[in-house]
């Protein structure tokens, strides 16, 4: 069965085409980046699940384990990873980033941004004056 077009498929359309060649170049400097840390693929998302808890205080493992999308047998190897490299700290059975862990995602952060700058820089004037348009409502 073919399913009919809605009006909102064509936005989608057009954010998946764009977004694939951001996400490409972005995650492109984001593996990079992890390589050069030396993360293995799960302590990298391990770390960006401790970053999106970073305002709540220490978590437990299980939680990071489904925010990370991995099983709980394979985010206790990757927390500790973390904790042994000075990452994360423990609290009462419970992990939160430290300051160098924090530094870290900073640092990963930049790393997704000058991906975002350089998908950005390869757009042409007219290109970045309607995504400027489409993201502002044209203010």
């Amino acid at each position: 069965m073919i399913t009919p077009m809605t009006s909102t498929d064509a936005l989608v359309e057009a954010l998946a085409v764009r977004l694939r060649r951001m996400d490409l170049i972005g995650w492109q400097r984001v593996a990079t980046w992890a390589a050069q840390a030396e993360l293995s693929f799960e302590d990298l998302r391990l770390l960006l699940a401790l970053a999106l808890k970073i305002d709540d205080g220490p978590v437990a493992v299980s939680e990071l384990a489904d925010l990370a999308g991995f099983p709980l047998d394979a985010a206790y190897p990757a927390t500790q990873s973390l904790r042994r490299r000075g990452y994360v700290h423990e609290e009462r059975r419970r992990y939160a980033l430290s300051e160098q862990g924090r530094e870290l995602v900073a640092t990963l952060d930049a790393a997704r941004r000058e991906g975002i700058q350089a998908y950005v820089d390869q757009l042409d004037r007219d290109e970045r004056e309607r995504l400027r348009n489409a993201l502002t409502d044209g203010r």
